[in-house]
C-alpha cells in the first residue's frame, strides 16, 4: 500500500450510492492523487471495457497530506 492524501479524501468522499459512471470518475481521480490503495477490480475490469489504461497508482505526493494505510 502507498501513502494516504487524507486532505484529498476529505475534499473528495465518494458519493453516496454513486453510480457505475461516479465510481469509475472518483477511482481514476483517486489513482491520480491518493495511492492508499489499488483500484478495485470490477473498476479496473470496466476501465479495460472502455478502452481506458489504469492508470499508475501515486506512491505519494510532497505537497499531500500523508499517513501510513
Amino acid at each position: 500500500m502507498g501513502k494516504l492524501n487524507a486532505a484529498w479524501h476529505e475534499a473528495h468522499p465518494m458519493p453516496r450510492n454513486p453510480t457505475l459512471d461516479q465510481r469509475v470518475d472518483w477511482h481514476l481521480a483517486h489513482a491520480a492523487n491518493c495511492g492508499c490503495r489499488a483500484v478495485p477490480r470490477r473498476i479496473a475490469e470496466e476501465l479495460a471495457r472502455r478502452g481506458i489504461n489504469l492508470p499508475q497508482r501515486r506512491e505519494s505526493g510532497a505537497d499531500a497530506s500523508t499517513s501510513d494505510a
